[in-house]
């Protein structure tokens, strides 16, 4: 299967995007904004077979991290589109950011700014980063790939194929409880 190409661009605005919507708010640090990027792109290309950005990412200890980040943070950074700083985040430090300008949306249709406005609006209110790394690690695609290695975006559908086990069943259990 092709890996779907990577739109420099379209990445730096979703980026951009989703600090502009969340950056300012406490506990929205680099983990949060990872993973808004890898649900918007890895659920919409299970709905449209096409993600909105083509990024590839890479399974790190705390999930998907995007190949790319770190230099499109430097470059909206360098073009006075956002600020980045470290700061204390209770017994830890994050990553912190402020949108400067306002992000610019042209390059997205309407069913990709839903997406990420809704994945934006979740991870930011529904999840602490250590709850939205659980999340990230806890299906088929993430046992896909080894530490370090991209994780396909085709591996939510194979997620979807294949017979749930035991271990599925019993993480199910954990997660949702049962009904009776």
């Amino acid at each position: 299967m092709k890996a779907p190409e990577f739109d420099r661009e379209k990445f730096k605005d979703a980026m951009h995007y989703a600090i502009a919507n969340a950056g300012g708010h406490a506990g929205f640090g680099a983990v949060k904004l990872y993973k808004v990027l890898w649900f918007s792109d890895s659920k919409t290309y299970v709905l449209r077979g096409t993600p909105i950005t083509g990024e590839e990412y890479i399974r790190r200890q705390h999930g998907p991290v995007p190949k790319h980040a770190l230099e499109i943070l430097t470059e909206l950074e360098k073009e006075g589109r956002i600020r980045v700083r470290k700061a204390p985040f209770g017994d830890y430090s994050q990553w912190q950011f402020k949108s400067l300008k306002p992000a610019r949306t042209s390059r997205f249709d309407s069913d990709e700014i839903q997406s990420l406005k809704h994945w934006i609006r979740c991870i930011d209110e529904d999840h602490t980063a250590q709850s939205i790394s659980d999340e990230s690690h806890d299906d088929y695609a993430w046992e896909i790939a080894k530490m370090g290695e991209p994780l396909p975006y085709y591996a939510f559908l194979a997620n979807r194929l294949r017979d749930p086990t035991d271990e599925d069943f019993e993480r199910a259990k954990r997660r949702w409880g049962t009904r009776g």
